[in-house]
Parts: C-alpha cells; structure tokens; sequence
C-alpha cells in the first residue's frame, strides 16, 4: 500500500514529539552538572529534583519513539501507541498548565503541549487513519485469495 504524504507527515511529527521528549530528559540531566546547580544551597536537593523530572520524561520518550518505529513500519499497534501516548503528554501539559488556576497559565507549556497535540490531531486524519487501520487487518497470502475466488 502506497503511503500518502499525510501518513509520512504524521510519522515524521511523531518522531519529532518523541526527539523533543527525550531532548528535555537530556537537558535536565545535563543541568544537574552545570555549575549554576552545583553553586547553589541545597545542590542535593534540586539535583535530585532534576533527576526525577528527566526520568519521568525519559521513559514517555522511549514509548513514542517506539510508536514512531511501529507507524513506520505501517503498523496498527503503532498508531495506537501513537495516539495513547499523544494524548497522554498533551493531557499532562494540560493539567501542568492548569494546576495553579486559569489566571497562572503556564505560557512555555502551551507551546510546548502544540507539538504533541498536532501530532494527535494528524493521527485522527480520515488519510491516516485509514492507511493504518487497512494495513492492521490481517492481509490473506496471495495463494489463499487465489483459491478463495473458485
């Protein structure tokens, strides 16, 4: 089956969702050694912090990366994945966003909550969508449609 430019798209912006997550994990584990950090009072306590927040990062990446592959591959179970994992990361930058009340809206989380939830609404495509769910059935050997048509 021949992949439309909206199925490559979706791909490409699911990698990217997935580069940008475990980008962050490494940026948070690199500031754990910068010497800002290591200067200030309670250095155990804000590395420790740090740590925690990259491995709550690093493991969503590694999902969606995996999703990628699998998309890649035009596989059902990777848009599902997908489409598990974009909601996920764009429902806990909702709640991030939102956790002190409308009026302190975290503003660097909308932008960037946009990339994963492009990702979402690029899944839901009619074209995606569709190239995916055909692909996921269970295709009959050749021989086997041959034979069935007697």
């Amino acid at each position: 089956m021949k992949r439309s430019p909206w199925v490559t798209g979706a791909t490409v912006v699911q990698i990217l969702v997935g580069v940008l997550l475990a980008g962050l994990s490494l940026f948070l584990l690199s500031l754990t050694r910068s010497t800002a950090i290591l200067q200030e009072k309670d250095t155990a306590e804000t590395i420790s912090g740090l740590r925690i927040a990259a491995c709550m990062f690093g493991p969503p990446a590694l999902l969606v990366l995996a999703s990628a592959y699998g998309m890649w591959k035009g596989k059902l179970w990777g848009w599902w994945l997908a489409l598990l994992m974009d909601a996920g990361v764009v429902g806990a930058c909702v709640y991030s966003m939102l956790d002190d009340g409308w009026q302190n809206v975290d503003w660097e989380l909308v932008i960037f909550a946009i990339v994963p939830l492009i990702a979402a609404i690029l899944l839901l495509v009619p074209a995606v969508r569709g190239f995916y769910w055909r692909s996921g059935n269970s295709q009959r050997p050749p021989a086997t449609v041959a034979h069935s048509s007697l």
